[in-house]
């Protein structure tokens, strides 16, 4: 299935909306059937294998409703291959999402009506070829000890989490002080630090609190480097940046802000969770020119479309929006069906 086969291109945000209105209903009948037809995964994850399966399943169908909300499959089944490779990292039988998946085409096939039912069973379908087709296949690290900006990359990750982080700090200011320019650190040091952080966290080799660690003391770095750094002449434009409503991850983003600041830009920075409401107002009241709006998982790309449509609906200012991360690495051409 391609992308033009979702209703000729356009999505289909009728299913979209039933699936996210009924998305818990649903995971429901689909891990008790899941469970009631293989006792085996019934055993495998008890005592919480109703209530374990229940909440997988819900992210399964929002991730779902996500890609027929914007036309693109390659959200849903790219967020299953994802999941794929936790299983495998936590010596999860792999075939379990393959038995999920056919459950949850079940459940959808008995209750969604025929003008949803098509796409949505068209999205799991194309979900369960690409599980059927592919390799597994872990994340390996993108960092190599032998590179210059890699080994300051797990160095630095290394002090952290060993508790060292003035140390950290301390041999990401002294690289500054070599010449190596800010946008230097954040591209090649720091942002593939989180990158590490977090594909470590999703083999189950650090813990949640390891990884929170690890971002605070890049939140730290990053304001350090950026005060060191100083700022160009101003160039009189202003740009606004903000984590769509619901998403708590916002690293990328005030890296991105930062450039700008560091450029000349007047960088307006409003973190993570900016309610979508009061956004066309903050834009007018500071005379935006451009507007980075970031989502991190796919479940929020339609909030993304619903915010730029708010911004270009209500705001006093014909601002360019621009829009980016996590969410859009699924399926790079997402960005063109939010309005962006």
């Amino acid at each position: 299935m391609t992308n033009a086969q979702i209703s000729a291109a356009g999505g289909n945000r009728f299913a979209a909306e039933l699936l996210e209105r009924s998305a818990y209903g649903f995971a429901g009948f689909a891990a008790s059937q899941l469970l009631e037809q293989h006792p085996d995964i019934k055993q495998r994850y008890a005592p919480d294998a109703f209530a374990t399966w229940k909440s997988h399943l819900t992210q399964r169908i929002l991730e779902l409703a996500a890609a027929l909300s914007t036309g693109e499959p390659l959200v849903f089944s790219s967020r299953v291959m994802w999941s794929r490779k936790a299983f495998i990292a936590r010596n999860q039988p792999e075939s379990d999402i393959g038995l999920s998946l056919a459950a949850l085409r079940s459940v959808l096939e008995g209750h969604l009506p025929a003008t949803a039912a098509g796409d949505a069973l068209a999205c799991v379908d194309q979900a369960r070829q690409a599980l059927a087709e592919s390799e597994p296949a872990l994340d390996e690290s993108e960092l190599d000890p032998e590179r210059e900006f890699d080994r300051l990359a797990l160095r630095y990750l290394q002090d952290v989490l060993e508790g060292n982080t003035s140390k950290a700090l301390d041999k990401v200011l002294a690289a500054v002080g070599d010449g190596v320019t800010p946008t230097d650190i954040y591209k090649q040091v720091l942002l593939p630090a989180q990158r590490e952080i977090g594909r470590l966290w999703h083999l189950g080799d650090v813990t949640v609190a390891e990884e929170h660690m690890v971002t605070s003391a890049t939140q730290r770095a990053m304001a350090v480097v950026v005060h060191a750094a100083g700022r160009a002449e101003p160039i009189g434009k202003t740009m606004v940046a903000a984590a769509v409503a619901g998403n708590a991850h916002d690293i990328g983003l005030r890296a991105v802000s930062d450039v700008y600041h560091m450029a000349g830009w007047r960088a307006i920075y409003l973190g993570a969770d900016v309610p979508m409401q009061e956004l066309p107002a903050t834009l007018t009241f500071f005379e935006a020119d451009l507007l980075l709006l970031s989502a991190t998982l796919s479940t929020q790309v339609p909030r993304v479309r619903r915010t730029v449509a708010a911004v270009r609906d209500r705001c006093e200012r014909d601002v360019k929006i621009l829009v980016g991360g996590a969410a859009f690495d699924e399926a790079p051409e997402i960005w063109r069906k939010v309005g962006a």
